[in-house]
């Protein structure tokens, strides 16, 4: 185990955690792993929030549709959109429940 002395203000500072001015590799280690866990945190709530707001398009787009405010020829005009929007917003949200089901299992 080698100890490396850390210059002041060093980016590594916070891997010191018994903050005796020197970082080991245990310490170095265990930053790294903390640091990674924290971005697969951080990637976790983006793909949460982006599955969110397709499913919120999905309805908000539905209740538009439904409503008295679209006539029925536009509705017809835009269905072959209205196909692509759902099955790439029903993409997007069973990718995420998808994947997020396989990585418990993993």
């Amino acid at each position: 185990m080698t100890r490396k002395k850390l210059e002041e203000r060093s980016r590594y500072e916070d891997f010191d955690l018994d903050h005796d001015g020197t970082v080991s590799d245990v310490e170095i280690d265990r930053g790294n792993r903390l640091l990674d866990l924290e971005l697969a945190e951080e990637k976790s709530h983006a793909q949460r929030r982006m599955a969110t707001c397709a499913i919120v398009a999905i309805v908000a787009f539905t209740a538009a549709i439904v409503s008295p405010l679209v006539s029925d020829s536009r509705v017809n005009a835009l269905s072959d959109l209205m196909g692509l929007f759902y099955i790439s917003m029903a993409g997007i949200v069973g990718a995420y429940m998808g994947v997020s089901a396989w990585m418990s299992k993993r």
